[in-house]
Parts: C-alpha cells; sequence; structure tokens
C-alpha cells in the first residue's frame, strides 16, 4: 500500500500528526501496536488524573465541617476508581478511533518497523508492508527501572502497572520525587495510605522552579507525607510483613517499610531497533530540525523519542503538527520552545518561560512579582493557598511565570497567550480580571512585577 506519510504510534502525538495530514490531503496511515491514545490516554495523564480528581473531592470532603457541612464523610472504594478510570479511557479511546477514521486516516494494528526512508513493515496478525514518502516516528518512550535489588518482587510497581491494577496500600514508598511520583503520593494521600518519598535528589521536582519544589515539600509534610531528600535507594527486600526498603542519606542507612512500592524514576525512549539506516541520535533520542525532521531525510520524530524535548503529551501533540505542516509545504506558527509544564497536586503547579534560577545563570536581568493566595478572596473562600510569580524582563516583556494554586493548569495559559504574543506587564495589565477568582491574582503579580 502506497501512502504520503506513515506515523508509527498512536499517541497523542501521533495521531494528532496523522489527523493534521490527512487535513493537508496527504494519504496517511497510522501504526499502533496497542491501544490507540498512548501511555497519556491508557496508562499515564488521563488514568492519573481521574485519580487525582477523586482525590481532590475527598480533600474537600474532609474541608466540609469548615463551611458547617456535618456528617460528609467519604471513604475511597478502589473498585469504583477502577471503574471510573476505565470507563474514562475506554469513552475516550474510542473518540480517538472515530476522530481518525472521520479524517480518512488507515489505521495498522501492529509493531512498526522502518524498513527504510521509504518503507515500513507492520508486524502483528495480519503483517504488511507500507511504502511511503515520508515517515513519523512518534513511539514514546517506557518506565526507566533503575538497577536496585529487588525492583522486580511482586508489590513493586512501575507507573504502567500500578494503574493497570490500582492495588490497595496501607503503606506506599515512592522512589522518585518528580512529576509521576508526586502526583501518585498527592492521590494514594487522599485515599488514606501513608505515603513516603524517597527521592536522590537535593529537593522534590528537580527541573522545577525552587520556591516550587520547596512550597510542595512543605505542603506534602503538613499532609502527612514523609519526604526524603538526598537520599539514595539501595536495595527492596521482602519480608513477613512486606517490603522493605533501605536507603542512604546523609551517610546513614535508613529503612521504610511498605505494603506496596512505586517506582517513579522516570520514563526512556523506545528507540531501540527502531531504524535500521545511522542517524543522529543523543541519549537515546533522535535529534532533529526545527521541523522534527532527523538526519535521514524523509523521516522525522516527535515526542518523547526527540533530543531535548519535555515529556509532555500537548508537547508531542505540538511537534505532531510542525511535522505535518513541514511535510505538507505549510508554515507552522507553534512556539515549541513555550511548553507548559503542569503538576496535578493538590493545589496544581505550572511553569512556563523563565525560572529565577535559569534566568540568574543565563545573566538575564528580571523583575518578580509575586501574589500569596492567601490574599485573594477566591482562594480564601475556598481555603486553599498557594502564590503566583510573574517574571519579566527590564523592558517589561513577560518570561515567565510559576503558579502553585487552585486552577494552576487553567491559569499558565494565559501567561502562554502573553509571552507568546510578546506582552509588557503594563499590556497584560490592560485585561480586566472578574472578582472574585483565582484568575485576578495574576494582575497582582503583574502589578507586582511592574513596581519592581
Amino acid at each position: 500500500m502506497k501512502y504520503d506519510v506513515v506515523v508509527i504510534g498512536g499517541g497523542p502525538g501521533g495521531y494528532v500528526c496523522a489527523i493534521h495530514c490527512t487535513r493537508y490531503g496527504l494519504k496517511t496511515a497510522l501504526v499502533e501496536k496497542a491501544e490507540l491514545g498512548g501511555t497519556c490516554l491508557n496508562r499515564g495523564c488521563i488514568p492519573t488524573k481521574t485519580l487525582l480528581y477523586a482525590a481532590g473531592l475527598l480533600e474537600n470532603i474532609d474541608k466540609a465541617a469548615l463551611f458547617g457541612i456535618r456528617n460528609a464523610g467519604g471513604t475511597p472504594d478502589f473498585a469504583g476508581l477502577r471503574k471510573r478510570c476505565s470507563d474514562v479511557v475506554s469513552t475516550l479511546r474510542k473518540g480517538v478511533g472515530r476522530l481518525l477514521k472521520q479524517n480518512k486516516v488507515d489505521i495498522y494494528q501492529g509493531k512498526g518497523r522502518v524498513v527504510s526512508p521509504t518503507a515500513v513493515s507492520v508486524e502483528g496478525e495480519n503483517p504488511v508492508e507500507l511504502t511511503t514518502s515520508h515517515i513519523v516516528l512518534a513511539v514514546g518512550g517506557a518506565p526507566s527501572i533503575p538497577p536496585i535489588p529487588g525492583s522486580s518482587l511482586p508489590g513493586v510497581y512501575t507507573s504502567d502497572s500500578l494503574l493497570s491494577e490500582l492495588p490497595e496500600s496501607k503503606k506506599l514508598v515512592i522512589i522518585g520525587g518528580g512529576v509521576i511520583g508526586v502526583e501518585f503520593a498527592e492521590a494514594y494521600r487522599a485515599f488514606g495510605t501513608d505515603v513516603s518519598i524517597v527521592e536522590m535528589m537535593p529537593r522534590l521536582l528537580p527541573p522545577f522552579d525552587t520556591d516550587l519544589a520547596r512550597h510542595l515539600a512543605a505542603l506534602f509534610r503538613k499532609k502527612g507525607i514523609h519526604v526524603f531528600t538526598g537520599a539514595g535507594v539501595k536495595k527492596i527486600e521482602k519480608t513477613e510483613e512486606g517490603l522493605s526498603i533501605s536507603f542512604e542519606k546523609g551517610g546513614k542507612e535508613e529503612f521504610l517499610p511498605a505494603d506496596a512500592v512505586l517506582i517513579a524514576t522516570g520514563r526512556h525512549p523506545e528507540t531501540k531497533d527502531l531504524l535500521p539506516m545511522e542517524v543522529d541520535m543523543e541519549r537515546g533520542c533522535f535529534k532533529v530540525d526545527s521541523h522534527m525532521e532527523t538526519s535521514v531525510k524523509g523521516v522525522y520524530a516527535i515526542g518523547d523519542i526527540v533530543y531535548g524535548t519535555v515529556q509532555l503529551a500537548h508537547s508531542a501533540e505540538a511537534q505532531g503538527k510542525a511535522a505535518a505542516a513541514a511535510i505538507a509545504g505549510k508554515p507552522c506558527s507553534i512556539e515549541l520552545d513555550l511548553v507548559p509544564q503542569c503538576v496535578y497536586t493538590l493545589p496544581e503547579i505550572a511553569s512556563i518561560g523563565l525560572t529565577e534560577e535559569a534566568a540568574k545563570q543565563r545573566d538575564i536581568p528580571i523583575k518578580t512579582g509575586r501574589v500569596v493566595m492567601g490574599s485573594n478572596a477566591k482562594s480564601l473562600i475556598a481555603d486553599e493557598g498557594g502564590y503566583i510569580k510573574i517574571l519579566s524582563d527590564e523592558s517589561g516583556y513577560i518570561r515567565g511565570a510559576q503558579l502553585i494554586c487552585a486552577d494552576a493548569y487553567n491559569l499558565i495559559s494565559e501567561i502562554s497567550l502573553a509571552i507568546v504574543n510578546h506582552l509588557t506587564l503594563k499590556e497584560f495589565l490592560k485585561v480586566i480580571r472578574p472578582h472574585p477568582s483565582v484568575e485576578e491574582a495574576l494582575g497582582g503579580a503583574a502589578e507586582s512585577a511592574l513596581l519592581r
């Protein structure tokens, strides 16, 4: 079968790329070895955020007495949680399938392998070879498991396997304090689990702003989540009671008992044996140009397998759109370097553009404006804290923001819009924001930066 484009991988980047290719009039095939929607939909963003939504409901129930509501106790039902996760994932997966068919994308079930820059083999029940003018690689990644003795014991999970089983746990130890680790910690804590995080780096969320990480660690400790940073895990052992995790912190060996362990130490790209020809790579990822094309002409890469990219679904989607535009010879107006990063803790975290640390490293003079959410009426009403920080350069142009507050994942888009359109603080403040709202704190932070 002859195609203009063959996309390997049906995750957010792959299926979005395929749909945009057909909208440009390109005959397109999509090859997927498992379920449509990839990791994000089936074993990542969607089921995780479903759990966190449930955690938010439980947290609000805990606040009920503050608002004069009595006897509002809630008890987590793991069977119900599993069903809700499954229902949401199933509904969205079917929607992706319908969308692909509506856009006339041919779907091939099986493992895709590049035979040459103009051919892809599909391995599976119905093997076939597809010829094409362009190939887009969107195969994503898989959980990374460090060489920790005992990591294969029963009761030790990756994010994939934990979400597939969703086990009940009284004591959960999470190895890794990045985005995946802190989100699972928040969810399981709300479900009544005793949660501990063991992180090798000096703080949680290493890539994020230091203030955000410190604030989250303080919130976690207040909620009863045990946080051990600067701690290297040595081994996991089976005991009569369950599992024991030993780690070294400050030169001293410590132990944590658990009935479940989650290894959340990041993900690695699934690029092994994907291409039969020489291609420029770094740390197992493909190097690409501004059009997402690899060093092999006609072969593109998007998403988690791209070197230097942020491993997020919306980043992969943007790259997929950029690759489709490049293949069709159309301009792409998406700012691929401006990717908002969100963490769905309670409250949420969001970041875009420059941080104070990055500005200092690059010798960029900045002005910082900050609003504490305790002074925001809507946040006070809901008994929610946090802060919003906005950064501008000396000319007043908005260069970045970091938020830890309710609805941070929604509010960050307003900052993204301002940065993409090169708005100054004064221009940003022309917007009249509703009162009371969490959003009006954005204006307060901008005013604070302007007065610096």
